[in-house]
């Protein structure tokens, strides 16, 4: 009987051991200084628009398509403006949804000419594209269990252009992957389904290995008065 009851309680103990795991990871071999000055008051931030951001891998072309347009490059353009905000540093304006913006504004009696003077002007764009994506599944088994992971890698490129000018001033790279592991010793353990939040973690981790170094860029850039 004691026996028994041992075998049963290292069966319960390697199943707890084998619950599935979440891990994202960020890696970038410049990911830039970390952004340590204080937020800024509104009056003092540069303006930013975010003017286009697309997918350009070959990783759900037709899959991540919707009838308003690139489903993946909304994703990443909605993400950097929230690392943008989450900063302090900087006022950030709608430019992908304008016309979204103008048909509003047209419904609540607003004239196309009041629109236009209204909209706020930036100082710099920043135009992207998700250079890369895509994910696979690796696994492999043993004796008495087996063992199975998902994984996602994205690579995200960043230009800054001067509005007034067209000029590009500054172009940056980052990558970021995200995985999902499971196991089971046994029979016990996690088993795991596919995961199709992965690819939105990766992309997010590729725009935090960026962000620091963007901020960097626009502070000086604002201090200099260009």
């Amino acid at each position: 009987m004691n026996k028994k009851l041992s075998i049963i309680c290292a069966l319960l103990m390697l199943s707890a051991c084998a619950s599935p795991t979440r891990t994202v990871q960020e890696g970038v071999k410049d990911p830039g200084p970390k952004v340590t000055a204080r937020p800024l008051p509104a009056a003092e931030r540069m303006t930013i628009g975010i003017a286009r951001f697309t997918n350009e891998s070959i990783y759900g072309s037709g899959l991540f398509t919707d009838a308003s347009g690139d489903r993946i490059g909304k994703q990443a353009s909605d993400l950097l403006a929230r690392h943008l905000m989450a900063t302090q540093r900087f006022n950030v304006v709608e430019r992908q949804d304008i016309g979204k913006l103008a048909a509003e504004a047209d419904l609540m009696g607003v004239s196309k000419e009041q629109f236009k003077q209204n909209l706020k002007g930036v100082d710099a764009l920043i135009l992207g594209s998700v250079a890369e994506l895509g994910r696979d599944t690796t696994g492999n088994s043993w004796l008495v269990g087996k063992q199975k992971t998902q994984r996602a890698r994205a690579r995200v490129v960043l230009r800054l252009v001067d509005p007034k000018t067209g000029q590009l001033f500054y172009t940056q790279e980052g990558s970021g992957e995200a995985d999902l592991s499971s196991s089971s010793t046994f029979g016990f353990g996690g088993a795991t389904g596919f995961d199709s939040t992965l690819e939105g973690k990766a992309i997010d981790a590729a725009i935090v290995n960026m962000i620091n170094s963007v901020a960097q860029t626009l502070d000086a850039r604002r201090t200099t008065g260009q």
